[in-house]
């Protein structure tokens, strides 16, 4: 995306507040414009005083004092203005990239690193706050403001000083902060992709950091963190290169205006045509005038940062959901069962079939067992139940419906998927089951904590519900950690319950009452309990056998080891297994 693109786009999220922003442009200019006059007006008053024509010294002190504090209160009210929309559009911004990542999730975001799109979320959007809040009232002063005080200075002074000095202004807005733009955005962009590596980085440290400890691993990881801080560091002092070549040139033009406004003033006193209090006042004018557009060059590295801040954004939220809600929806009937048709999913650059022409139907209040070797696309076909993808071909129906006809806010609230990777999020246990069921009752709690075999532990927590489990739920064991999300997937009332290895850290005897509490659920809703843990399964009314993305063997746990195929081969290791 081009910076005309992105400024484009960050300007339209301004439209709403343009009133609050043209308040903040109209003091910026009014009090740049007085801290141009009164540097005038003193000089002005000085060779008055020097030469005895002022009336009086007070008054002309007085008058300076009354600019300067209604300089003061323009200036407040333009930061106050400025900063008030910026923080209202950064807000707007946040909200709007998150509402753009979480429909990405998780097959769009496969491969992005969880570091960076927090740093895309916290770390770019903060940086795109000097835009708003730096960027466009500095930029319409350094073009008006000069403008006014050059006006002034012919109207009051002497036209012909005020054309000497007027392209000075011009070469500093138009020449000096823009030098060398095309590498500073080149090097921004880079900046911010490497800050976005390091967050990712330590990141990464931080949730690892017991594996790290345990696997000695400190100096590599802290060498990897030290690489990607020289890195940031070696592009932040070639952007400070650019910003003193900046400076430097603008010092330059500024004692070039007054240079030229001196020459052409000490040659205008020598004919009479202007006095020794116009030719202070344009000398004062000559060396204030430059101010509004030195600022630029503060501004334009931080604008260029701002601008590629914002491209990552906006590269992030212009990414197409690999599912999107139906043009024409239809309500999902209340019949759980299932259909999978002739269903094939290819993933990764090679485009690799994970599933392979899968035919699958599951009857209504059923449990029903996925189950095979590792990588035959067990959790894929879990995902496609609740449309995390779609498949390349065929289709799911549930109830006799198309899935992808019905909206994903409906099709997810039928339809309950409990992860293999349990995810727990900062706050009590409380808040962690409410994801699923936010007006539960305390009551309601214990019976799905009951029934997920922690309610002995539920009951000896300091707090009781509202104890804090940590960031990520890590003051609890693995098996802690299954059992609270599979409690939280029992709060659901949902047709379809989904079972994604949800059982694989529990010890035997927690694993007997989760297998008891599943076995009860299939009296109210259809239950798929994706296993690798056969002795799961066993009492399921159908097993289903995947092997390399292919569905190889359906039925009960008896007659498919009669069969002697691959599920009679899986049962075989898991016997030897048990036997060791």
């Amino acid at each position: 995306m081009t910076r005309r693109a992105i400024t484009r786009r960050l300007l339209g999220l301004l439209r709403p507040l343009a009133p609050l922003m043209a308040v903040s442009i109209t003091c910026r200019v009014v009090n740049q414009t007085l801290g141009i006059a009164i540097p005038a007006i003193a000089a002005v008053g000085v060779v008055r005083i020097a030469t005895g024509t002022a009336s009086s010294a007070w008054t002309m002190v007085g008058l300076l004092i009354g600019i300067a504090v209604v300089k003061g209160s323009f200036r407040y009210l333009e930061q106050y203005t400025g900063h008030a929309v910026a923080f209202q559009l950064l807000a707007t911004l946040r909200s709007d990239t998150y509402r753009h990542i979480e429909p990405l999730a998780p097959a769009g975001l496969e491969d992005e690193r969880s570091g960076d799109l927090v740093a895309r979320v916290v770390g770019d959007v903060d940086r795109v706050e000097p835009f708003f809040a730096h960027t466009i009232a500095p930029v319409v002063g350094s073009i008006v403001v000069p403008l006014l005080a050059i006006i002034g200075l012919a109207i009051f002074a002497d036209p012909v000083l005020a054309l000497a000095l007027v392209g000075w202004p011009l070469l500093i807005v138009a020449v000096s902060p823009w030098l060398w733009a095309k590498r500073v955005a080149a090097l921004s962009t880079e900046l911010r992709v490497d800050s976005g590596e390091a967050a990712a980085a330590l990141t990464d440290a931080v949730q690892g950091s017991r594996e790290i400890a345990v696997l000695r691993a400190v100096p590599l990881i802290t060498r990897r963190i030290d690489d990607r801080s020289a890195a940031s560091a070696v592009i932040r002092r070639r952007l400070s290169r650019v910003a003193a070549a900046r400076s430097a040139l603008g010092e330059l033009l500024t004692a070039g205006a007054i240079v030229t406004t001196a020459a052409v003033g000490i040659a205008r006193i020598e004919t009479g045509a202007i006095d020794l209090a116009a030719f202070a006042a344009a000398i004062a004018v000559a060396w204030a005038i430059n101010t509004p557009g030195r600022a630029l060059e503060e501004i334009v590295p931080d604008l260029e940062q701002a601008l590629a801040s914002a491209g990552r954004l906006f590269e992030l939220s212009d990414r197409v959901s690999p599912v999107t809600d139906p043009d024409d929806s239809v309500e999902l009937p209340a019949d759980g069962s299932i259909r999978i048709i002739a269903v094939t999913v290819a993933l990764g650059e090679s485009r690799t079939a994970v599933l392979d022409g899968v035919d699958i139907t599951i009857p209504d209040r059923t449990m029903v067992a996925i189950v095979g070797p590792s990588g035959s696309g067990k959790s894929t076909l879990a995902e496609l139940l609740v449309r995390f993808r779609d498949p390349e071909r065929g289709r799911i129906e549930i109830g006799g419906t198309d899935v992808r006809r019905v909206p994903l806010a409906d099709l997810r609230s039928r339809v309950t998927l409990v992860s293999q990777r349990p995810e727990l999020f900062f706050g009590t246990v409380a808040d962690n089951l409410r994801l699923a069921s936010p007006d539960a009752s305390d009551d309601d709690l214990m019976r799905a904590i009951e029934r997920s075999a922690l309610g002995a532990w539920a009951r000896s927590l300091p707090r009781g519900l509202d104890t804090p489990i940590g960031e990520l739920g890590d003051t609890l064991s693995g098996g802690q950690r299954q059992r609270l999300v599979l409690a939280r997937g029992l709060l659901r009332d949902s047709s379809i319950l989904i079972l994604d290895e949800a059982t694989s850290e529990l010890d035997a005897e927690a694993g007997k009452r989760i297998l008891q509490t599943v076995t009860e659920e299939r009296e109210r809703r259809t239950v798929v309990v994706v296993a690798h843990r056969l002795e799961t399964v066993t009492d399921a009314d159908l097993i289903l056998v995947l092997d390399r993305g292919r569905l190889v063997e359906t039925g009960r746990h008896q007659d498919l080891i009669t069969a002697g195929g691959v599920y009679a081969g899986l049962w075989g290791r898991f016997l030897d297994i048990i036997e060791e």
